[in-house]
């Protein structure tokens, strides 16, 4: 009887798994990694300049619009359209990146999102971080108490974009306060993050040419799904305006790959990637 229900217990655990996983890979189109590549990938295929801007319109900007890669993309035979939609969708309001000059006061208010500051003692020069998702996902362990089930997703590329200036970066999280549904940090279809402390911070394993973070676990009897509390780096955090807070993690990060988490949805993670450079 009771083998029965051990092994009864453990086809439910595969079960969970599979579905787990199958929900995280079918990850909603606004979360979708879609960056310069995508764009000469899509032109070089045929796709025309109206199917690329509706896309673009569609996805966070995750775009480099930098001097030399808007030449690239011009080499590339992508339509003069389609370059000022990626920078529009990037830049907005007259902000090139995201970046702010040096010398600024972080505690003035900016465009909802996530800051990383590179300037050095008391200059500042903060830096927007532009977040991309997790996408696929593998399952490893037999759901043993030693080897317990574990659902990893990918992010894309091998490396961050983005790299720290000191071993205890500083970040600088703003937050759109008058209006909680809408902003950089959430959709119209989810309540977007209204402080840090809904993030998590976190190193991910490098792994056949990405980076993997794990999303659930299963052991025989117990199991649990997001970001298991002891994989997550601890960090300070100090309100200095209205939805504006400073952020540094508590202790300096070993040279790696890095980012903050947030969960957008069931189904989907938004990363705000970095990384600490040897």
């Amino acid at each position: 009887m009771a083998t029965r229900s051990i092994a009864g217990d453990t086809m439910n655990l595969r079960k969970l798994i599979a579905v787990g996983l199958a929900l995280l890979c079918a990850a909603p189109a606004f979360a979708q990694d879609f960056g310069n590549q995508g764009v000469v990938t899509l032109t070089k295929a045929g796709v025309g300049p109206s199917v690329l801007l509706a896309k673009i319109a569609s996805l966070p900007c995750s775009y480099d619009v930098s001097t030399t890669s808007i030449l690239a993309l011009k080499d590339a035979g992508v339509a003069d359209a389609v370059i000022a939609a990626m920078v529009e969708r990037c830049v907005g309001a007259s902000k090139a990146q995201g970046a702010t000059g040096i010398g600024s006061d972080p505690a003035s208010k900016r465009s909802a999102g996530l800051y990383i500051d590179l300037g050095s003692g008391p200059a500042h020069q903060l830096v927007k971080i532009r977040p991309t998702t997790a996408s696929g996902g593998r399952t490893t362990g037999n759901g043993s108490l030693l080897f317990p089930f574990r659902l990893k997703l990918g992010i894309p590329r091998v490396s961050a974009q983005t790299a720290a200036t000191a071993s205890r970066p500083r970040f600088y999280f703003y937050f759109e306060t008058d209006d909680p549904r809408v902003g950089d940090f959430g959709t119209s279809a989810t309540v977007s993050a209204q402080s840090p402390t809904e993030f998590s911070l976190m190193r991910f394993k490098e792994k056949n040419g990405q980076r993997e973070m794990v999303v659930a676990k299963q052991k025989l009897f117990s199991g649990s799904i997001g970001i298991d509390p002891k994989d997550a780096i601890q960090f300070s955090v100090e309100e200095i305006g209205d939805g504006v807070f400073a952020v540094s993690p508590i202790e300096a990060l070993k040279p790696g790959e890095y980012g903050f988490v947030l969960r957008s949805g069931s189904d989907a993670y938004r990363i705000y990637d970095f990384r600490v450079p040897s």
